[in-house]
């Protein structure tokens, strides 16, 4: 059973990844202890276990906030990020199963409704949801677990760039040519054309940053 300091982390990781809560944004302890009716203790223990992880930052008199990444570190993420997805992608291909790629439509279609109507926060959970489709249907555990841990921390950053005019409906065929390719079993086409698309977000991100 979770304890209540882990729930609190899976809150703010929510938060996070959906853009309720943004790079620099504070985090409001007095709201979340009275949202799960519980003491500073827990919260407080769950702070600090995002601050390990990387993902919160703490400043004297200030409390917990959204870190905000440098540029180099976010380029650097992003690499690594872009060599994971891809190389999910080119095992999806070789091992697909027909659920698994009635999973991948279906968070694809829903990618498509999101950007029909320039919705940037239900495209982003949309978005969210077809990389891990495509994720679990690599069938590789191990690669699992390591984007389960560099997303919490790339995960903040990937819709900033749909608010530029016209990104949403480009991810959106972007997704659909990496499908194509998992669905003919071209493993090599699907890993470069993933790679090319987390380059291209994370490339734009560093002059969002400074901007901040």
């Amino acid at each position: 059973m979770a304890s209540t300091a882990d729930m609190v982390v899976s809150q703010i990781s929510r938060d996070i990844e959906d853009g309720t809560l943004r790079p620099g944004d504070p985090i409001d302890e007095a709201a979340l202890s009275e949202k799960f009716g519980v003491s500073r203790t827990p919260l407080r223990e769950a702070v600090r276990s995002l601050v390990n992880s990387g993902v919160l930052v703490t400043r004297p008199r200030k409390g917990a906030s959204v870190r905000i990444l440098t540029p180099k570190e976010l380029i650097d993420l992003f690499e690594v990020s872009a060599e994971l997805e891809g190389m999910a992608c080119r095992l999806a291909a070789s091992v697909l199963t027909d659920n698994h790629a009635e999973l991948i439509k279906a968070a694809l279609l829903e990618c498509f409704s999101a950007a029909e109507v320039g919705d940037i926060k239900r495209y982003s959970t949309a978005n969210l949801a077809f990389h891990k489709s495509i994720h679990v249907a690599s069938g590789n555990e191990a690669l699992l677990s390591h984007l389960e841990k560099i997303q919490i921390q790339v995960n903040p950053y990937r819709f900033m760039p749909y608010e530029v005019r016209g990104r949403i409906a480009a991810s959106a065929r972007e997704h659909s040519d990496i499908v194509d390719a998992i669905l003919a079993g071209d493993g090599n086409a699907a890993e470069a054309l993933m790679h090319d698309h987390m380059m291209l977000q994370g490339k734009r991100l560093p002059s969002i940053v400074q901007s901040m």
